[in-house]
């Protein structure tokens, strides 16, 4: 018979989720069997996403993340998915669109259901004559071409909060992110392209290759402006965004408009969190955490009753059921097919 508290335990958690959630963006990259079992235990899967954050002549750690995260993808026996990645930076190579396309196909063969790309391009790579590269930059139009021609997903980091293009101080958002990541804070450089400049060019993306399913990571970038999110989502019917890091914006901003914008736009949003796994440490500690995110950001979307989410009291938004299931489930596996 089953331990009566462990019984207790699960008969809550089948209460407070009627059905198994995914957590579509975290980087679990290297082996954990706490996390896997924590995951396991509360009914949860996950996408755990490979980036290449390698900037100027750093060395790349591209490699031991996509050893580390199909690894975990095996171990979990599929209860953690997983995306692959490339470094970016090879972007003026002659040969970068034959060996990027031949790493990705292995990835694929792999188990990779998804590729991400990241935000070095637009706000860090440069051409021969200085000029930032875009995502829309034709070196790259094989590997969306490939992406679509196998029906995997686009995971798109692109551009960052307006705080990257503020002056910092106590009126800044990322004031803190940004002072001590100056690498990614645009205020003040000439050259540096607008914010909307970068999504506009991550627009041309989704519009040329119609077949191919983006999905923006942090609300696509638009986490300060929920109509231009609208608009885009209204605009491009292959476009998606994940919630990853910033429900806090959804909880700082007007209940309301978060509340409407999320029933409205139900079929387009998925679940992310953003949890890193370090590369050493204390990997209970680390399942722990990820489980009280889960039940915290749960409380948040599902309760209408009032609680504290990011040092600030606020109102749940009680999403009917319903929406619940498609933006903790359904979404994701729609829009990342191979995860369930």
């Amino acid at each position: 018979m089953m331990p009566a508290g462990l019984a207790s335990a699960q008969s809550a958690l089948s209460f407070e989720r009627p059905f198994q959630h995914i957590d579509t963006h975290v980087h679990l990259n290297r082996l954990s069997r706490p996390i896997i079992a924590g995951l396991q235990m509360s009914g949860w899967k996950a996408l755990s996403i490979c980036v290449s954050r390698a900037t100027g002549d750093d060395p790349s750690d591209i490699e031991a993340q996509l050893r580390g995260t199909a690894e975990m993808y095996r171990e979990s026996r599929g209860g953690i998915a997983w995306a692959g990645s490339f470094d970016a930076r090879r972007w003026q190579h002659p040969d970068f669109a034959s060996s990027t396309i031949a790493a990705l196909e292995q990835q694929f063969r792999d188990g990779a259901i998804a590729v991400k790309i990241w935000k070095n391009i637009g706000m860090s790579l440069r051409n021969k004559t200085g000029a930032y590269v875009m995502p829309d930059d034709v070196a790259f139009q094989p590997i969306y071409e490939l992406l679509q021609k196998e029906d995997r997903t686009l995971i798109a980091h692109l551009a960052e909060p307006n705080g990257a293009w503020m002056p910092l101080g106590p009126n800044n958002p990322e004031d803190d992110f940004y002072s001590s990541h100056r690498e990614w804070y645009m205020y003040g450089r000439a050259d540096a392209p607008s914010k909307e400049a970068i999504l506009q060019a991550r627009d041309r993306v989704i519009a040329r290759y119609p077949k191919l399913r983006v999905v923006g990571c942090h609300l696509g970038s638009n986490e300060e402006d929920l109509h231009a999110l609208a608009a885009r989502l209204a605009r491009f019917p292959n476009f998606a965004v994940d919630l990853a890091a910033r429900v806090r914006y959804l909880a700082a901003g007007s209940r309301d408009q978060a509340r409407q914008f999320l029933i409205q736009y139900q079929d387009r949003i998925t679940y992310g969190t953003d949890f890193t796994l370090g590369r050493d440490g204390d990997d209970q500690r680390a399942a722990n955490s990820l489980a009280a995110q889960h039940d915290r950001d749960w409380q948040y979307f599902s309760s209408p009753a009032a609680l504290t989410y990011n040092r600030r009291n606020v109102q749940g938004l009680g999403l009917p059921p319903n929406v619940l299931r498609k933006i903790f489930r359904d979404n994701a596996l729609r829009w990342f097919p191979g995860i369930g």
